[in-house]
């Protein structure tokens, strides 16, 4: 833009000013509105200005700009210009007039080409005729013309002055201006000029940018008539000791102590307020009432030395004043604005703005990205570097040469004052790069309340960043702290500590997974640990399951050890199913059976699709004799499909049907369970299973009436053999169906050993003889390591029925099988059965009564089943 132009944009806007203080001056006083004029009354008083409230010309020649349309708006207020003025207010907003008025105002502004066509614009509008602003449009034709004159000295400075002020007016932006940080101005704006807020902070690492957009937004706001109504000074003060440069640091003489910043804030109200005040609390006393903005600049070295004396201090300060500040430490009671580093455009165009500033020779667009990036987005280590690469250096050399000076500069002095906990909080994050407050406990062997203070202390200080996601909250390195960490290690013993404790949980987890993989834990197994489980609580899961599979009673402190360690992690796993499930199974142990409902129940709100937390609450509740709550646990896993034909699911299928089953025959509900296995054959995988437990209910159905309902009574037990006796011959002799077939033999040996029974149901008794015959040898042989039937056969030798075969094949105290009696006539050897293999084969193995082993084949064997 020329400089003629701007002075016709000077020249026309000074005359639509001037014409708009004529329009007021010619309206009648008596209209302008009272606390408008007592605002500037008072405004003028403080300056030691003689002002006549009753003077039109003196109210006129005493409003800035956005005053005078309001008083515009009280003369046109009932007549028929209020609708035109309104209407030139809003092309004023529109076009932004007072943009472009501060930038005539203020030398180090930029004055852009467009500034004069909004004006143009403005000028040109039939608005300004039909106001009759007198000379607007003869001055648009002479500025056109080339005629221009200069307005007074005095009207162009004087916006400049509007709020007294001592802030600095060469920056180290000013090159380039504020670029890239709109958002942050906004909502900086929006909290200063909240009055509920008092003490603004903001706050980011050394180099970030936060001076720059204190010091750009407070220049915005003293150019600002509006502002006036929310502060009536402003006062800045640094605390900054040095200054980084491209020769190195440079100190600077700033005010460190608290003593000192009062005496900085006394010696500028003294200087833009014209008074001679020998103290502090002098100062404070005379305006107390006055709306002040106080800017501290850099309070990182006053917190870092006495964070009590500040706070004491910012405490007392009167309630009108306001308090901005910018820190690489967060502050208490403050409301914090975090600068993040600016956005890859952003700071690609910052160091493009600035290299061409300085005069250099324009790089590709590659190469300022190269930097920006190299920078890690950080204002002051772009603006270092380029001021590097313009001594000669190369691209790479100056941005290491940067990073490396912006890490010290920023991070060095914040590091030393660290107490041990957060250095060594920093060495571990350095070492796992990502980090919770869960892994920190355990890599530390620090409490949750140690940890939770060191991070605190480091997230002050900006030496960390917090990331939140649905896994949880993690903390990580900014890249020129871990630059700076790298070079320059703060407790590398701790350092070597922590990769230590880290590898030793990898091993151990790498080793939990492959054991996991080997016996092909399946994902419903109550066992089963998913892979991305963190190492650490892998490990104590898999430690809670080794300890819960050792025998009852005997590891109580074991058990009480781990109990702790669970309440020690639990806050940092709220919402993990594992967790849960293991503190629940716990609590069984312990006895505490109503707050291991509660975790279980937990657990199945956090993972409502899995079925690990529904099946160990049904068996809590089968071992609390809640039968009830079982079965509505159990038949809710049966809706769910983990009991489907599925292969993989199978053994699971077949424990929540022995679940659901048991549990309503201990409700002694054993109709229902009747009526849910009549088409039990028809069940496939799950016949033998539920056939069993049909078999069961006959069984539990007989008992109470062998004494009152014979007929009842042999009818269930005949119901019952026959299911067996099916089972045992498709499915085999399974534990569960062993288990319960055992329960009826001792219920037919009881009942058929009653002499009215072999009378009246002769042939169904020996019915029931002979099922026990065809099948207590087999089942003896499975059971013989907690069960002799000898006994029983015994027992059931002496009923005195004709075709018992048991009477035929007991000799002595031994029973001997049909097929074993053939045996002996024959010379042949009797053996054991020692092992059955899994899966369908035509051998088994066996061992003789003198201890010699046999290999035996289906193909030899006779009579044999």
């Amino acid at each position: 833009m020329s400089k003629d132009s701007k002075r016709k944009t000077t020249m026309v806007l000074h005359d639509i000013e001037e014409a708009l203080g004529g329009f007021v001056g010619d309206g009648d006083i008596d209209l302008l509105n009272d606390e408008r004029l007592q605002v500037i009354y008072q405004r003028e008083s403080a300056k030691g200005r003689r002002f006549n409230k009753s003077s039109i010309n003196d109210v006129v020649e005493a409003t800035y700009l956005d005053e005078l349309f309001g008083f515009a708006l009280d003369i046109a207020s009932d007549s028929s210009m209020i609708d035109s003025i309104k209407y030139l207010l809003s092309l004023f907003h529109h076009l932004d007039i007072y943009e472009v008025r501060n930038a005539i105002s203020h030398p180090n502004r930029p004055f852009w080409d467009c500034y004069w066509y909004r004006v143009a614009t403005l000028a040109s509008d039939p608005v300004i005729e039909r106001l009759g602003l007198k000379g607007v449009k003869q001055s648009l034709n002479s500025a056109e013309e080339g005629v221009i004159n200069d307005p007074p000295e005095e009207w162009i400075n004087k916006i400049i002055w509007q709020i007294p002020n001592n802030l600095p007016e060469h920056f180290d932006h000013g090159l380039t201006g504020l670029i890239g940080r709109k958002s942050e101005t906004n909502e900086l704006k929006r909290l200063i000029t909240n009055q509920r807020i008092n003490t603004v902070a903001l706050v980011a690492p050394g180099g970030a940018g936060k001076t720059a957009l204190a010091l750009d937004l407070l220049h915005d706001l003293i150019l600002s008539p509006s502002i006036s109504k929310s502060f009536k000074g402003i006062v800045y003060v640094t605390m900054k000791l040095e200054k980084l440069t491209a020769e190195g640091l440079k100190t600077i003489d700033s005010a460190e102590t608290i003593s000192e910043v009062k005496n900085q804030i006394v010696f500028t109200i003294n200087d833009i307020f014209e008074e001679q005040f020998k103290c502090f609390d002098d100062a404070v006393v005379r305006y107390e009432d006055q709306e002040l903005l106080l800017c501290l600049d850099n309070l990182e070295t006053l917190l870092i030395n006495d964070a009590d004396a500040f706070e004491d201090f910012n405490i007392n300060l009167p309630p009108k004043w306001k308090v901005l500040l910018t820190s690489r430490i967060s502050v208490s009671n403050a409301t914090i604005l975090s600068i993040n580093t600016l956005k890859d455009k952003s700071a690609s165009a910052l160091a493009r703005a600035y290299h061409n500033k300085r005069g250099g020779v324009s790089l590709t667009s590659d190469d300022y990205s190269n930097i920006a990036s190299k920078c890690f987005f950080n204002p002051l280590a772009i603006r270092l570097s380029i001021d590097l690469l313009m001594t000669g250096r190369d691209i790479p050399s100056s941005v290491n040469v940067a990073n490396k000076e912006i890490a010290e500069f920023s991070y060095k002095n914040l590091i030393d004052v660290l107490n041990e906990n957060s250095i060594m909080v920093l060495e571990a994050i350095f070492v796992e790069g990502s980090s919770s407050r869960m892994s920190l406990c355990e890599l530390l062997k620090k409490t949750i309340e140690e940890i939770t203070e060191a991070i605190g202390e480091l997230t002050r200080t900006s030496l960390i960043s917090r990331n939140s996601s649905d896994d949880g909250e993690f903390y990580r390195l900014s890249d020129s702290v871990r630059e700076l960490l790298l070079v320059s290690p703060s407790n590398i013993r701790i350092r070597s500590q922590v990769q230590k404790t880290i590898t030793n949980l990898r091993t151990l987890a790498h080793e939990i997974d492959a054991r996991q993989s080997q016996n092909e834990l399946p994902k419903w197994h109550t066992d089963y640990i998913p892979e991305d489980t963190k190492e650490s609580l892998k490990i104590l899961i898999t430690d809670v399951i080794k300890c819960l599979k050792k025998q009852k009673g005997s590891n109580q402190e074991a058990i009480i050890g781990l109990y702790r360690r669970i309440k020690d992690t639990e806050s940092l796993h709220e919402e993990c199913e594992l967790i849960c499930n293991a503190k629940a199974r716990i609590l069984e142990r312990l006895k505490d059976f109503k707050n291991a409902e509660d975790c279980y129940r937990k657990a199945m709100a956090i993972a409502p699709e899995s079925p690990r937390p529904r099946y160990l609450l049904a068996r809590l509740y089968h071992d609390i004799g809640q039968y009830p709550d079982a079965v509505d646990q159990y038949r809710s896993l049966i809706k769910d499909g983990w009991a489907n034909a599925d292969k993989d699911i199978l053994q699971f299928g077949n424990s929540i049907y022995i679940g659901y089953f048991l549990s309503l025959l201990y409700s002694s509900r054993h109709e229902e369970v009747l009526n849910e296995t009549k088409k039990w054959k028809e069940q496939g995988e799950y016949r033998a299973v539920i056939g069993t437990f049909r078999a069961a209910a006959w069984k539990r159905k007989m008992e109470k009436t062998v004494d009152s309902d014979p007929v009842n009574t042999i009818k269930c037990l005949n119901s019952a053999a026959k299911i067996f006796q099916d089972i045992f011959k498709n499915n085999g002799y399974s534990k569960i169906t062993i288990v319960h077939a055992i329960k009826l033999i001792d219920e037919i040996t009881y009942t058929v050993s009653r002499t009215n029974y072999t009378i009246s149901f002769k042939e169904d008794c020996l019915l029931l003889l002979d099922f026990v015959h065809d099948h207590i040898y087999e089942i003896s042989q499975l059971v013989s390591f907690y069960r002799n039937f000898s006994d029983t056969v015994k027992k059931l030798s002496e009923i005195s029925i004709k075709g018992n075969k048991f009477a035929e094949s007991y000799q002595g105290d031994n029973f001997i099988s049909t097929d074993e009696s053939v045996s002996q006539r024959d010379n042949c050897i009797t053996v054991n059965i020692l092992n059955r293999p899994h899966q369908s084969v035509s051998y088994l193995f066996a061992r003789s009564s003198q201890g010699k082993d046999y290999y035996l084949h289906f193909n030899q064997f006779r009579n044999g089943s």
